[in-house]
Protein backbone atom coordinates (compact mmCIF):
# COMPACT_ATOMS: atom_id res chain seq x y z
CA UNK A 1 0.00 0.00 0.00
CA UNK A 2 2.77 2.54 0.91
CA UNK A 3 4.65 2.05 -2.22
CA UNK A 4 1.18 2.74 -4.20
CA UNK A 5 0.87 5.96 -2.22
CA UNK A 6 4.39 6.96 -3.17
CA UNK A 7 3.67 6.51 -6.69
CA UNK A 8 0.62 8.21 -6.57
CA UNK A 9 2.34 11.01 -5.10
CA UNK A 10 4.72 10.99 -7.62
CA UNK A 11 2.68 10.77 -10.78
CA UNK A 12 0.81 14.11 -8.82
CA UNK A 13 4.40 15.59 -8.55
CA UNK A 14 4.87 15.20 -12.20
CA UNK A 15 1.72 16.83 -13.42
CA UNK A 16 1.92 19.91 -11.93
CA UNK A 17 5.51 19.88 -12.66
CA UNK A 18 4.63 18.97 -16.67
CA UNK A 19 2.73 22.32 -16.35
CA UNK A 20 6.05 24.28 -15.81
CA UNK A 21 6.45 25.03 -19.89
CA UNK A 22 3.07 26.54 -20.02
CA UNK A 23 3.72 28.32 -16.84
CA UNK A 24 6.58 30.24 -18.39
CA UNK A 25 5.14 31.02 -21.28
CA UNK A 26 2.59 32.48 -20.11
CA UNK A 27 5.00 33.91 -17.56
CA UNK A 28 7.09 35.32 -20.39
CA UNK A 29 4.49 37.05 -22.27
CA UNK A 30 3.32 38.61 -19.51
CA UNK A 31 7.34 39.97 -19.07
CA UNK A 32 7.30 41.04 -22.51
CA UNK A 33 4.20 43.09 -21.79
CA UNK A 34 5.29 44.70 -18.86
CA UNK A 35 8.67 45.67 -20.98
CA UNK A 36 6.65 47.09 -23.53
CA UNK A 37 5.09 49.11 -21.02
CA UNK A 38 8.32 50.14 -19.40
CA UNK A 39 9.94 51.22 -22.89
CA UNK A 40 7.19 53.31 -23.63
CA UNK A 41 8.21 55.36 -20.01
CA UNK A 42 11.46 55.24 -20.82
CA UNK A 43 10.88 56.52 -24.30
CA UNK A 44 8.33 59.43 -23.10
CA UNK A 45 10.89 60.42 -20.42
CA UNK A 46 13.75 61.03 -23.52
CA UNK A 47 11.16 63.11 -24.78
CA UNK A 48 11.31 65.12 -21.68
CA UNK A 49 14.37 65.05 -21.54
CA UNK A 50 15.23 65.82 -25.05
CA UNK A 51 12.38 69.00 -24.43
CA UNK A 52 14.70 70.36 -22.05
CA UNK A 53 17.89 69.54 -23.78
CA UNK A 54 19.56 67.48 -21.67
CA UNK A 55 20.56 63.43 -22.25
CA UNK A 56 18.32 60.96 -20.51
CA UNK A 57 20.32 60.74 -17.14
CA UNK A 58 21.62 64.30 -16.81
CA UNK A 59 17.66 65.02 -16.54
CA UNK A 60 17.37 62.33 -13.73
CA UNK A 61 20.26 63.27 -12.31
CA UNK A 62 18.60 67.02 -11.84
CA UNK A 63 15.24 66.26 -10.65
CA UNK A 64 17.18 63.88 -7.90
CA UNK A 65 19.33 66.54 -6.92
CA UNK A 66 16.36 68.82 -6.76
CA UNK A 67 15.72 70.44 -3.30
CA UNK A 68 12.29 70.21 -3.67
CA UNK A 69 11.42 67.53 -2.20
CA UNK A 70 8.51 66.23 -4.71
CA UNK A 71 10.88 67.10 -7.85
CA UNK A 72 13.40 64.74 -6.00
CA UNK A 73 11.01 61.97 -5.70
CA UNK A 74 10.26 61.70 -9.25
CA UNK A 75 13.74 61.54 -10.13
CA UNK A 76 14.04 58.41 -7.94
CA UNK A 77 10.77 57.06 -9.34
CA UNK A 78 12.83 57.66 -12.75
CA UNK A 79 15.86 56.03 -11.77
CA UNK A 80 13.96 52.81 -10.52
CA UNK A 81 11.94 52.83 -13.48
CA UNK A 82 15.36 52.64 -15.63
CA UNK A 83 16.23 49.62 -13.21
CA UNK A 84 13.48 47.55 -13.95
CA UNK A 85 13.21 48.39 -18.04
CA UNK A 86 17.06 46.70 -17.74
CA UNK A 87 16.33 44.11 -15.25
CA UNK A 88 13.00 43.15 -17.59
CA UNK A 89 15.71 43.39 -20.46
CA UNK A 90 17.76 40.83 -18.75
CA UNK A 91 15.53 38.48 -17.29
CA UNK A 92 13.45 38.71 -20.96
CA UNK A 93 17.16 37.30 -22.87
CA UNK A 94 17.92 34.48 -20.43
CA UNK A 95 14.49 33.37 -19.64
CA UNK A 96 14.32 32.91 -23.40
CA UNK A 97 17.84 31.46 -24.09
CA UNK A 98 18.03 29.06 -21.37
CA UNK A 99 18.26 25.37 -22.07
CA UNK A 100 14.88 22.70 -20.93
CA UNK A 101 17.31 21.71 -17.93
CA UNK A 102 17.69 25.54 -16.46
CA UNK A 103 14.35 26.97 -17.54
CA UNK A 104 12.74 26.82 -13.88
CA UNK A 105 15.83 28.14 -12.54
CA UNK A 106 16.05 30.58 -14.35
CA UNK A 107 12.61 31.61 -13.81
CA UNK A 108 13.29 31.30 -9.88
CA UNK A 109 16.64 33.90 -10.40
CA UNK A 110 14.66 36.41 -12.69
CA UNK A 111 11.19 36.31 -11.11
CA UNK A 112 9.13 39.31 -11.07
CA UNK A 113 6.51 38.82 -8.12
CA UNK A 114 4.19 40.76 -9.61
CA UNK A 115 4.23 39.65 -13.47
CA UNK A 116 4.64 36.09 -11.83
CA UNK A 117 1.25 36.50 -9.76
CA UNK A 118 -0.65 37.86 -12.81
CA UNK A 119 0.95 35.00 -15.16
CA UNK A 120 -0.13 32.24 -12.21
CA UNK A 121 -3.86 33.82 -11.60
CA UNK A 122 -4.67 33.63 -15.34
CA UNK A 123 -3.04 29.66 -15.83
CA UNK A 124 -4.88 27.24 -17.41
CA UNK A 125 -3.08 23.65 -17.50
CA UNK A 126 -1.82 22.34 -20.81
CA UNK A 127 -1.09 19.05 -22.11
CA UNK A 128 2.61 19.09 -22.11
CA UNK A 129 3.16 17.54 -25.34
CA UNK A 130 6.35 19.65 -25.89
CA UNK A 131 9.67 18.21 -25.12
CA UNK A 132 10.15 20.77 -22.07
CA UNK A 133 6.66 19.45 -20.85
CA UNK A 134 7.87 15.75 -20.87
CA UNK A 135 11.46 16.49 -19.49
CA UNK A 136 9.56 18.63 -16.81
CA UNK A 137 7.42 15.89 -15.93
CA UNK A 138 10.14 13.16 -15.55
CA UNK A 139 11.82 15.31 -13.19
CA UNK A 140 8.98 16.01 -10.93
CA UNK A 141 8.41 12.22 -11.28
CA UNK A 142 11.70 11.53 -9.56
CA UNK A 143 11.42 14.43 -7.23
CA UNK A 144 7.93 13.40 -5.70
CA UNK A 145 9.45 9.57 -5.37
CA UNK A 146 12.63 11.16 -3.30
CA UNK A 147 10.42 14.22 -1.30
CA UNK A 148 9.55 11.96 0.62
CA UNK A 149 12.13 9.57 1.25
CA UNK A 150 14.48 12.64 1.60
CA UNK A 151 11.65 13.96 4.72
CA UNK A 152 11.65 10.67 6.12
CA UNK A 153 15.76 11.20 6.79
CA UNK A 154 14.76 14.91 7.63
CA UNK A 155 12.20 13.99 10.65
CA UNK A 156 12.39 10.45 11.57
CA UNK A 157 9.69 9.02 13.16
CA UNK A 158 10.27 8.72 17.49
CA UNK A 159 9.60 5.54 19.34
CA UNK A 160 8.38 6.45 22.49
CA UNK A 161 10.86 4.92 24.89
CA UNK A 162 9.11 2.62 27.62
CA UNK A 163 9.66 2.90 31.04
Amino acid sequence: MGRWILVGFAVAVALVCSQFPAYRQDYLQRLGGALDEVTRQVQALDARAAAADLERYAYVRRLTGNPDPVVAREGEALVDLLARQQRLIRAQAELEAAPIYYQAIQVALHLEPDIAAAAFQDFEPAAPLSLSGGFHAFVGFFLGLLLPQGLRRLFPRRVPVEG
